[in-house]
């Protein structure tokens, strides 16, 4: 049976994706995820733009699933559209003086290193990592422990209120806020030179309070736009290079492909993700109240709902169902916003539907930035025994080679400015669709933010506004009003 995983790449990723997701095949959630569930990897993907899970189904080979980087929805997003997940050991793929090495800082001791669902799969990988680290610090002993994705986080919270503790963790995003508590700051323990090769909009999220709780892994990429061809050569006007730069222009698409060709425009709503790209504020900066209940915010949620009565959304956009029932898949709607994991399962799935498909850069925020729900970290309890070794041991495993060498086996995206720039992501495939989409993220990745709002209830947040804008679309509250209630509900949650 499917597993169904929440959101991204996002997915949401999702309340982003569980990035470890269980075995057989995968429903995966939209995010993007990101972040887009791959496999065995549960990864939080965000749930994407449109807030309902996307119907995927892969072989785990093919996608890591991994705890929602949005939620800790269980989910991957693509680094790699269309390759295989073969159980392969690292390989090198970057010359030695790009790829990080080791911290020459002596440090001995035993070193207790959690993952999500990565040893069925990807065994040869990780434990090829840890012996290449053991070998350089003779002293350092890896004691690899892989925890299910339904259990990572009950095991991992009960494990910070004990005094048994891992060293080294892999948790999703969702996560790191609530914990940051009972976490290490990273910058104590790495030289301030060996955070330069992050992404910095992946990195400067995790410095809470003052301190780097956790540093960034891998995630499913930025979104794109997914067209159908055959309803958009019916769109007068319409250039591809000119595809919309801002949600606002999402809106006017969709109407124009409805009233043009009487096909839905797409299946959308003002979600939280969304109304971020639209450059609202979403929380307070005490963190301790909604920010969103305002005429501009009302304004925007008042012209999707317009949209949405006149068909330019799909009525799916309301449907309480994992997948909206007018999706890329079923030719109902002109175009849908995603990350890259989708072409893997419509080039399985519904070889039609991928014939037809051109893509585009999806929008971005006014500042120029996509923006990521769903990602894997790496962090260091405050009450691990060999914190030293524990903190070169993530940023060993996070180094551009293993990064790269990661990328190579399942499709997700790196973390680091040199491993995106490595050129596998340039390598043709035979599949233009998937090379262009592998291509687009890779150059995407340094103008790529992830987005939280920093507070141990972020699922819940994000659950209760997208679930608002819902009934918001579908009922007959006026803006103003479902802005208000949800803000209510959202001030009561930050309380708890």
């Amino acid at each position: 049976m499917p597993t169904v995983i929440r959101t991204l790449v996002g997915a949401e990723v999702g309340d982003d994706p569980t990035v470890h997701r269980s075995p057989p095949p995968v429903v995966v959630r939209r995010q993007a995820l990101h972040h887009v569930n791959f496999g065995r990897l549960l990864m939080s993907q965000p749930q994407g733009p449109s807030g309902h899970l996307e119907r995927v189904t892969l072989n785990r080979r093919r996608l890591l699933t991994g705890a929602g980087a949005a939620a800790v929805a269980l989910g991957l997003s693509a680094c790699a559209p269309g390759t295989s997940g073969a159980n392969k050991g690292s390989s090198a793929s970057l010359s030695p003086s790009a790829a990080a090495t080791p911290s020459a800082t002596v440090i001995t001791g035993k070193v207790v290193f959690w993952t999500i669902n990565l040893k069925e799969v990807y065994s040869d990988y990780i434990t090829g990592m840890i012996k290449e680290f053991e070998t350089a610090h003779p002293g350092v002993k890896i004691d690899w422990v892989d925890v299910p994705g339904d259990q990572i986080d009950a095991k991992f919270l009960a494990a910070l209120a004990s005094s048994n503790v891992p060293d080294a963790v892999n948790i999703t995003n969702k996560l790191v806020a609530g914990a940051a508590g009972k976490l290490s700051d990273l910058g104590t323990l790495l030289p301030a030179d060996q955070f330069a090769d992050y992404v910095p909009g992946m990195l400067n999220p995790f410095k809470i309070d003052g301190k780097q709780a956790a540093i960034p892994w891998y995630h499913g990429g930025a979104p794109i736009m997914f067209f159908r061809k055959s309803v958009m050569a019916k769109v007068t006007g319409f250039d591809y290079a000119k595809s919309p730069k801002d949600y606002s222009q999402v809106l006017e698409l969709a109407q124009q492909i409805y009233d043009t060709t009487h096909v839905y425009g797409t299946t959308m709503i003002p979600s939280d993700t969304v109304m971020r790209y639209h450059g609202v504020t979403m929380i307070s900066d005490d963190k301790k109240s909604a920010a969103f209940s305002t005429p501009e915010a009302a304004a925007i949620i008042q012209r999707y709902k317009d949209t949405y009565v006149k068909k330019g959304l799909a009525p799916g956009s309301t449907s309480s169902a994992n997948v909206p029932p007018q999706w890329i898949d079923s030719g109902q709607i002109g175009f849908t916003i995603s990350t890259p994991y989708i072409l893997a399962f419509l080039k399985k799935n519904a070889p039609k539907a991928y014939a037809d498909l051109e893509l585009a850069p999806a929008p971005t925020t006014s500042q120029g930035n996509f923006l990521l729900d769903g990602m894997q970290t790496l962090v260091v309890p405050s009450g691990s025994k060999n914190p030293a070794a524990a903190a070169a041991f993530i940023q060993f495993v996070t180094n551009a080679k293993n990064q790269v060498d990661f990328c190579k086996l399942v499709p997700i995206y790196p973390s680091s400015l040199k491993a995106i720039a490595d050129p596998f992501f340039k390598e043709k495939t035979g599949s233009p669709l998937d090379d262009k989409a592998k291509e687009m993220i890779a150059t995407e990745l340094p103008d790529t933010t992830y987005v939280s709002y920093g507070t141990k209830h972020d699922s819940e947040l994000t659950k209760v506004f997208n679930e608002g804008m819902k009934a918001y679309l579908g009922g007959k509250a006026d803006a103003t009003a479902a802005l208000a209630d949800l803000a209510k509900k959202w001030d009561t949650i930050l309380a708890g």
